[in-house]
């Protein structure tokens, strides 16, 4: 359903107009203020003039047709505005009033609001919303008053709440708006289709996000992805966020990668800049609005002319997952402009001599910047609005002079005051003047430079195409798995086989003799594990022994397991597994599984019990190329056992990235049929000798709805 005559309308009535101060009165005085030049017609049974202009008692009542209405009236009255809206032709409502689907009385009103919307192809805006500005367009459903300016640009901001709307249209951030849009209930229209529509307007740079729930998940996820082809960055800040859903009972998979982590992945694929709170909302979008550069490395380079600042911003840094290069060809030229006693880093201390020699500073910065592997150029420098006025003009002098250095290396800049109030007038209006954000708070700031950055230089994920070589031996093999039972942990490593994953050499066999002669045959240690149907949770039942280093060891296993059968019915037991005990360097884990919303999702983590009890893991969407596999383990705290921790041997994390995407397009290429998958613990062995899946459930998604 398009949105045009919600953005553009050429012609809009007031339903519940009034000179009373309200929505009525503000959304008459709101068109007149973004210069509204279209035909408006006011309704209102009970006045017959307002504003100096004609009234209508309903909207029947106007001649000819109307594009766009905004309704500010109860709740009872909504359905039948939308039925007279319907009869003059109009394509869209922006309705203030409440009482719809965010109460339990209003659901079958929003109902019934919607089945007159669709009928009639109208977009809708709301209810329970305060309306939308379109300032470059010059039209207005506004019924909330505004501020006596509203700075324009390139920003248009789309948020579910009013007062968050409110809050940012009455913000002093220096962040121009093209739009601002409250989305309310979104019963018709979703904040999907705005992003749709500004993504495709010129006058838009830059999109802002705020969602208390993502309606129509795909179509926002669709939406993200035409945002990034088309090089406007979409802030997107999601609240509501709780715990993971409930834990899985089957598996640990949906514990880990619930609700709220599969928005996150399904955020992070789509190409958004994601972000946890309104401070860095604003900060991330005031910068990505004011880059007239893109940066094309993630690294940076940094002046300032404290110390003790530049410490403090390393450690942010650092925690931010932001680098600072080396000074590499540019310590001969700062070095020269420097005094002997200046300490050569990045970021460097500009010491007396650049803060007051405006020339020296200028060099500094063009000398690093101009290094091939630094993206960006930030100025740590403190601009409390108490400064003197003379040393606010030598701080200004500064940020000029570091502004021209970043120039002429071609670079973007960034200037960012460790204090979270806002800048000294003397150097905000010295950043405006160059062109440049002027960002506040360490932690809030250099979080906002990290999100820009990894967003200027990180690809959108692209799907992977099902290679049939891979699944038709496996969709063959899951046909013969019998309807009333999982798949045994030997059948759902079979099952993964044709897409790379291995296991260790094991046998399936019936009795204890048969135990003893497998173990030999496979040699010692040994791992027994007893197969009952649909038990996933061998472990907690009492049919895993690991460590059975003798045929004595294997006997007494064997006697200890059979009384633990015991407590199942003998027509469940499948069998004994005995499997060759694999040695490592460390096991991680390896899982997936069909979000409803969001679709198939891959994880990987720590192994054990620890992937829930310390929730290390990395989520994407589903599939992942091997590359983007090993930048998942690699953002964990657990790959560091495998990168040589403690002197350790390296880990064979090639293998590791091949079997995480292996399961990742098999929870893709089978979303239909299985739920979950899970691989715990994968065995990782020394660089060059693979990896192994020592346990594997499949859980199909007629099995996941049984629990």
């Amino acid at each position: 359903m398009g949105v045009g005559s919600l953005l553009r309308p050429k012609s809009i009535a007031i339903v519940g107009a009034s000179e009373k101060v309200g929505p009525g009165f503000n959304a008459f005085n709101t068109l007149e203020f973004v210069g509204y030049e279209g035909d408006v017609y006011l309704v209102n049974p009970r006045q017959p003039e307002l504003f100096g202009k004609r009234t209508y008692a309903s909207l029947y009542d106007i001649p000819g047709d109307v594009d766009a209405v905004f309704v500010a009236v109860q709740a009872d009255s909504v359905v039948e505005v939308a039925k007279q809206a319907a009869h003059k032709n109009a394509g869209a409502l922006a309705i203030l009033s409440s009482g719809f689907g965010e109460t339990k009385d209003g659901v079958a009103a929003q109902d019934a609001l919607i089945e007159v919307a669709e009928a009639n192809g109208m977009a809708v805006c709301g209810p329970n919303c305060l309306g939308l500005l379109n300032f470059t367009g010059k039209s207005a459903l506004f019924g909330t008053s505004l501020p006596a300016q509203v700075q324009r640009g390139g920003v248009a901001a789309i948020v579910q709440s009013g007062s968050v709307g409110i809050a940012l249209l009455n913000s002093v951030r220096g962040i121009g708006f093209s739009y601002i849009i409250t989305t309310g209930n979104e019963a018709v229209t979703s904040a999907a289709d705005y992003i749709e529509a500004v993504a495709n307007d010129p006058g838009v740079t830059t999109i802002l996000v705020f969602a208390e729930q993502i309606k129509k998940p795909a179509a926002f996820m669709q939406a993200l992805r035409h945002a990034r082809k088309a090089g406007k960055p979409v802030v997107v800040l999601k609240s509501g966020r709780s715990q993971s859903g409930k834990a899985a009972v089957m598996a640990h998979t949906g514990a880990i990668a619930g609700s709220d982590e599969a928005c996150d992945a399904a955020l992070r694929s789509a190409g958004a800049i994601q972000v946890h709170s309104i401070d860095d909302l604003i900060e991330t979008t005031l910068l990505a609005s004011k880059m007239a550069l893109r940066p094309t490395t993630n690294k940076l380079g940094g002046l300032s002319i404290s110390g003790g600042e530049i410490a403090l911003a390393l450690d942010a840094s650092e925690d931010l997952g932001l680098t600072f290069a080396p000074l590499g060809s540019a310590s001969v030229a700062v070095e020269a402009l420097l005094p002997s006693f200046a300490h050569l880093s990045n970021p460097l201390d500009l010491t007396w001599a650049g803060l007051y020699d405006s020339s020296v500073a200028m060099k500094c910065a063009e000398a690093i910047a101009s290094q091939p592997d630094i993206g960006m150029l930030v100025l740590l420098q403190d601009a409390p609005g108490g400064l003197g006025e003379q040393q606010a003009g030598r701080y200004a002098k500064l940020l000029e002079a570091v502004a021209s250095g970043a120039q002429a290396a071609d670079k973007p800049f960034v200037a960012l005051s460790n204090l979270s109030d806002q800048p000294h007038a003397t150097l905000q209006q010295m950043a405006d003047k160059v062109g440049i954000p002027y960002l506040r708070g360490t932690r809030v700031g250099l979080g906002a430079i990290s999100n820009y950055l990894n967003w200027s230089v990180g690809d959108v994920q692209e799907a992977t195409p099902e290679n049939p070589s891979e699944a038709d031996p496996a969709r063959s093999f899951l046909d013969g798995i019998p309807a009333h039972r999982l798949a045994a942990e030997h059948e759902a490593r079979e099952a993964l086989r044709s897409y790379g994953v291995d296991g260790p050499r094991d046998r399936i066999v019936g009795s204890a003799e048969e135990v003893v002669a497998a173990a030999t045959e496979l040699g010692f240690p040994v791992v027994l594990k007893g197969i009952v149907e649909n038990i996933v949770h061998k472990s907690d039942a009492g049919l895993v022994k690991v460590g059975l280093r003798t045929e004595a060891d294997v006997r007494r296993a064997v006697a200890t397991m059979e009384a633990s059968l015991a407590a199942f019915p003998a027509s469940k037991f499948l069998g004994f597994l005995v499997q060759q005990q694999v040695a490592s360097l460390g096991e991680i884990f390896v899982g997936a599984r069909v979000d409803r919303d969001f679709g198939p999702l891959i994880v990987v983590g720590a192994g054990g019990v620890q992937v829930e009890l310390y929730k290390d893991a990395a989520i994407r969407l589903a599939p992942v190329s091997e590359s983007e596999a090993r930048e998942m383990l690699q953002s964990t705290k657990v790959s560091k056992l495998f990168e040589g921790f403690r002197g350790a041997p390296l880990g064979d994390i090639d293998a590791v990235a091949r079997t995480v995407s292996a399961v990742s397009r098999f929870i893709a290429s089978f979303s239909d049929r299985i739920s979950e998958i899970e691989i715990n613990p994968l065995a990782v062995r020394e660089q060059g000798q693979g990896c192994v899946a020592l346990d594997c459930v499949l859980i199909p998604h007629e099995h996941q709805a049984k629990h």
